[in-house]
């Protein structure tokens, strides 16, 4: 019986966190050899974290504040418009986010593993790209090579 229990408590953990790892795959740098061993929906979790993160950061790129909470993470006045402003759009990337998420976990399942693969380093890739660039505007702006237009 003890056995029987100590099985369930392994496997109850082994889920969590598995389901805690794809929570946080949008923040993981992949190398192929872990994609391999993974099946489709897996990957498909990791696709969809993936774009969803792209989605979300690339918008302040020319701020060098990738996920910012305010205006004044931006560098930009913190009027009631540019709060509103942030707000909405926050909101309209999390149902863009959640709508994506619906329809892409029934549709990439159907691609080819290597080409889920293969899409989930470009995005990769790509963001750490767009990340590496928030860094430069982000350093540039404290060292005072920003100039207001």
């Amino acid at each position: 019986m003890s056995k029987y229990i100590f099985l369930l408590v392994f496997l109850f953990f082994n889920l969590a966190s598995h389901a805690q790892d794809m929570k946080n795959a949008s923040n993981v740098n992949y190398v192929l050899g872990d994609l391999e061993v993974l099946d489709k929906i897996d990957l498909t979790k990791i696709y969809v974290a993936k774009l969803n993160k792209l989605s979300s950061i690339t918008p302040y790129i020319p701020f060098g504040e990738l996920q910012p909470k305010n205006p004044a993470e931006l560098r930009i006045p913190a009027t009631s418009i540019n709060e509103k402003a942030m707000d909405s759009y926050s909101k309209t990337i999390q149902a863009y986010n959640q709508d994506s998420d619906a329809a892409l976990s029934n549709l990439i399942p159907y691609a080819d593993k290597k080409d889920i693969m293969d899409a989930i380093m470009f995005m990769q890739e790509m963001i750490a790209k767009i990340e590496s660039m928030g860094e430069k505007i982000k350093n540039q702006y404290k060292k005072g090579a920003n100039t207001k237009e």
